[in-house]
């Protein structure tokens, strides 16, 4: 049995249909999940850990390495086959769907369901973390080449960082924040782009009242 052979049967035993399932793992079309059935598209290690997820089940059974089809099921170890090196297999229960938001006004506000584009499977340790734990589209080049345009940044919700973290952050009556490298001494909050082009914005004394760190993004994942 295939990769895709087994997602279409544990679906249609759970009662789930496509489009069902390609809104729980964060597809926009139940034609992705189609492909992935009949074999016509590859899918990620992050996405397999979400399909699991959502299926019930485990990355590995849904890789064919512990198929109850065989007489005595032994899982290989991770680096036994080429085409598995590098592929950890994490704690299902340690994968949450995080919302994914196109601006981080609107993943910072009062949003609504509308304002989500979508859900990327993230693995994060405690449970608490994950609710204050949101995926932002970037927009613009200033972090480039770290962060590209149409990057997620998986960003946590807090008010601190430490110094050379980079964070969310809006500027009193400013429409949307923007990310940005922070570092902060005594009186004088300092906010760095990577790309050199852009100047630092730097606050302080009043000033620093002006600005308002919301998050600070923990991890980057690049678009392709």
């Amino acid at each position: 049995m295939t990769f895709g052979e087994r997602i279409n049967k544990i679906r249609c035993e759970k009662g789930m249909t496509q489009d069902e399932l390609a809104q729980a793992v964060g597809y926009k079309s139940r034609s992705t999940i189609a492909k992935i059935e009949s074999g016509e598209r590859d899918v990620p290690q992050s996405m397999i850990i979400a399909l699991a997820k959502v299926l019930d089940t485990s990355p590995s059974f849904l890789m064919g390495w512990n198929d109850n089809s065989t007489e005595v099921s032994i899982e290989p170890s991770l680096t036994a086959k080429n085409e598995y090196k590098g592929f950890n297999i994490l704690d299902k229960e340690n994968i949450y769907m995080i919302p994914i938001f196109g601006s981080v006004s609107a993943g910072f506000g009062s949003y609504a369901d509308n304002q989500i584009l979508g859900y990327e499977p993230v693995y994060i340790e405690k449970p608490h973390e994950a609710e204050e734990t949101i995926a932002i589209t970037v927009k613009g080049d200033s972090m480039y080449p770290k962060i590209e345009e149409g990057d997620l940044v998986i960003v946590r919700k807090q008010d601190y960082f430490e110094n050379g973290d980079i964070v969310v952050a809006v500027i009193c009556g400013e429409n949307d924040g923007f990310v940005k490298r922070a570092f902060q001494s005594k009186n004088k909050l300092t906010l760095e782009s990577i790309n050199t082009q852009y100047p630092p914005f730097v606050f302080s004394g009043s000033e620093l009242d002006e600005v308002k760190i919301l998050g600070v993004v923990k991890k980057i994942i690049k678009s392709v």
